[in-house]
């Protein structure tokens, strides 16, 4: 039976769960091309891989055995060298590709010494601001708690290293997004300050947060007051067993109150203005949906993220799900958020790299919002 999914679009699904290889005439060109900066924006797993555009716009995080040898060890496709450009093949499937060039100030360092990627990293066309060293709370899948001791970092080197990122010379960053880790309760009213100078410094971007709902934090409609453009809300894992298990501190606050801050933070901001990313592959796919069904139930956007197994955590061992299993859930995602009348995120194609998500015949709201990033 033939699949549901174009080329590009089974080749997105088998990178992410087998992985890429280089050849040496495509190495030479990127090292060539990228001027001998790191190939991938790795600081978590989830973006450890190297970000390509394939043909119909369909965008990929690849991990490759540089970042990812617990799980890519010979994998069946080949980035390779087609004259100037890059083609991906193996195993019968060949797209045309694209690659993401790294922004300059990746691997810098600031006036007083310190690096720039401790404040801020590019993923396709987006900046991620980290307020938060390591992270309160120690989840199982998540590298942060198990490389970074605890700390929050300074708000004026955190505000220039931003703008930096967003002036680069190679890649500026076109939208933001200000991300955990987890604050400790002392630590609230800092972060409460960062969002709102992040919201009054950059007013001609997109400013989005990412956070758990603590207590204390996240006042939406002030958030709303300042311009915040969506949030994310991330319930990681549906099923409450598994959960207890992998993210013992997260479960404590129960699925119940993100589900009802979710649904709050939709009716404040209104509908698609919330996401939550639900993790492909840490539980049965049938607890994933049921998560997909209660997000659209309370008018959140799902975000569909691949398990990948980072080195530096007690799941290392763990293997990412398989093509088949995120193209299953993908197209039985993507048809309960439409009959909810909802949809699949991220809404930005570019940040759609390490998510299930496609663009396409299954989805009419994911653009390039912000334009392209540069590709080569």
């Amino acid at each position: 039976m033939s699949s549901p999914l174009t080329i590009p679009e089974q080749l997105k699904f088998r990178l992410m769960a087998e992985g890429l290889a280089i050849s040496p005439a495509a190495g030479s060109l990127l090292r060539e091309l990228n001027e001998n900066r790191q190939l991938t924006p790795a600081d978590f797993a989830s973006t450890s891989g190297v970000i390509l555009r394939l043909a119909d716009d369909v965008w990929v995080n690849a991990p490759i055995p540089q970042y990812n040898s617990n799980f890519v060890d010979a994998p069946p496709f080949l980035l390779d060298r087609v004259d100037d450009g890059f083609v991906v093949h193996g195993d019968s499937l060949e797209s045309p590709a694209e690659f993401w060039l790294a922004p300059a100030y990746h691997g810098q360092r600031n006036a007083q010494g310190r690096a720039l990627n401790n404040y801020v990293f590019t993923h396709g066309d987006r900046v991620r601001i980290s307020p938060i060293k390591g992270c309160a709370m120690r989840c199982r899948f998540c590298n942060v708690p198990y490389e970074d001791h605890y700390g929050t970092k300074p708000v004026d080197e955190m505000v220039e290293a931003a703008r930096l990122a967003i002036a680069d010379p190679i890649q500026p960053a076109k939208h933001i997004l200000v991300s955990g880790g987890t604050p400790t309760p002392r630590d609230i009213p800092y972060l409460d300050l960062v969002y709102e100078r992040i919201l009054k410094d950059f007013p001609h971007l997109d400013v989005d947060v990412m956070m758990v709902p603590i207590n204390g934090l996240l006042d939406v409609e002030r958030l709303r007051t300042l311009g915040v453009h969506d949030l994310s809300i991330n319930i990681e894992v549906y099923n409450a067993e598994r959960a207890r298990a992998v993210m013992p501190q997260k479960h404590l606050h129960g699925i119940e109150s993100y589900l009802a801050f979710i649904e709050q933070a939709s009716n404040t901001l209104g509908p698609g203005r919330v996401r939550s990313m639900l993790m492909v592959g840490l539980e049965s796919i049938e607890d994933t949906l049921a998560g997909v069904r209660a997000i659209v139930e309370r008018r959140g956007v799902p975000v569909l993220s691949p398990f990948r197994p980072d080195p530096a955590t007690p799941l290392r061992g763990v293997a990412p799900p398989s093509a088949a299993r995120l193209a299953e859930v993908y197209l039985r995602a993507n048809d309960i958020a439409l009959q909810a009348g909802m949809y699949l995120g991220p809404t930005c194609l570019p940040c759609t790299h390490n998510t299930v998500t496609l663009a396409g015949a299954h989805s009419d709201v994911v653009t390039n919002q912000h334009g392209l990033p540069r590709l080569v």
